[in-house]
């Protein structure tokens, strides 16, 4: 869940800055409308062809407060993945089935985001601090939160560089600290270019409406369960992280409604079961790499 959050919020200030110059029927549809209106709602679906399979996710935002120089959203997220393990995926000899790590599982986050915008150095700053409490099997689970410092290198209406360091606050991850970047640059109406701490996509758009995206994504899915199991604590966080090569296309049902579909290949970076706020790791999941196709549909008010 840590690298989405990161990739999102990243997201977040690309767009907020990129539309300051902008009004809000100016926006471009690769822009979707993050951090440019008060509302986004969002509910997709995706399949993969693997040992995980369905998920299911929806999420809301509304924005609380809005100044220029400071805003503070509300988030809540549903989400559930089934998993469909063989005794063969799973190390240290547990059966998938007898500790309930098989089957459809759900989790619900909900959190405050706030961002603050001056100036440093005499360039652009944006400070960002995110809290979040989840709940799975058993109830809620735990809180945790992200800190970041971005300072804009290079930020006007084509193009959008920064570098700062980003802080993780009682999360599994394993780095408590490390340093991001940000890139965006509009070559013309039609390409525009976005990397996001190492992932790049390169955005088309032959119409007002439509996008087609190459690229890359990092998809997470997270779930809490009971293993039912005396050498495992009495709950546990699954965790799989994939790397996406992808190919997306998004069109713009009206002003505000977009559809997104995706395809392409989703390779196992992690799939790990830890405790629920330990970094001990108790076993590794087997994922082999395997195509995915994901639809959704988002609103922004």
């Amino acid at each position: 869940m840590v690298i989405e959050r990161v990739l999102m919020v990243l997201l977040l200030i690309l767009s907020a800055l990129s539309g300051l110059s902008q009004t809000e029927s100016d926006v471009n549809i690769s822009q979707g409308g993050y951090g440019m209106v008060k509302t986004n709602i969002g509910l997709s679906y995706s399949r993969g062809f693997s040992t995980v399979r369905d998920g299911y996710d929806s999420r809301v935002s509304y924005e609380m407060v809005r100044s220029r120089a400071f805003t503070l959203t509300a988030n809540a997220r549903y989400s559930s993945v089934n998993v469909d393990f063989g005794d063969d995926d799973i190390s240290e000899g547990y059966d998938p089935d007898a500790i309930n790590l098989n089957g459809t599982h759900a989790m619900g986050t909900v959190g405050l985001t706030s961002m603050l915008y001056m100036r440093a150095f005499g360039k652009p700053l944006v400070g960002m601090a995110m809290g979040s409490c989840e709940w799975g099997a058993g109830g809620f689970a735990r809180v945790s939160g992200i800190a970041m410092a971005l300072v804009m290198l290079k930020a006007d209406r084509d193009t959008q560089f920064g570098l700062g360091p980003l802080v993780l606050i009682n999360s599994t991850s394993k780095i408590p600290a490390f340093l991001v970047f940000m890139y965006r640059h509009r070559f013309n109406d039609r390409w525009l270019l976005n990397l996001y701490g190492g992932m790049m996509g390169f955005d088309y758009t032959p119409t007002r409406n439509d996008l087609i995206s190459f690229g890359a994504d990092i998809d997470v899915k997270s779930f809490y369960f009971k293993p039912d199991d005396e050498s495992l604590p009495k709950r546990c966080r699954f965790t799989t992280t994939a790397f996406r090569p992808t190919v997306k296309y998004r069109h713009r049902l009206a002003r505000n409604l977009y559809f997104d579909a995706q395809c392409g290949v989703a390779v196992k970076m992690s799939c790990r079961v830890n405790g629920v706020t330990g970094t001990k790791e108790y076993f590794d999941c087997r994922r082999k790499t395997a195509p995915f196709v994901q639809a959704a549909v988002s609103y922004s008010l």
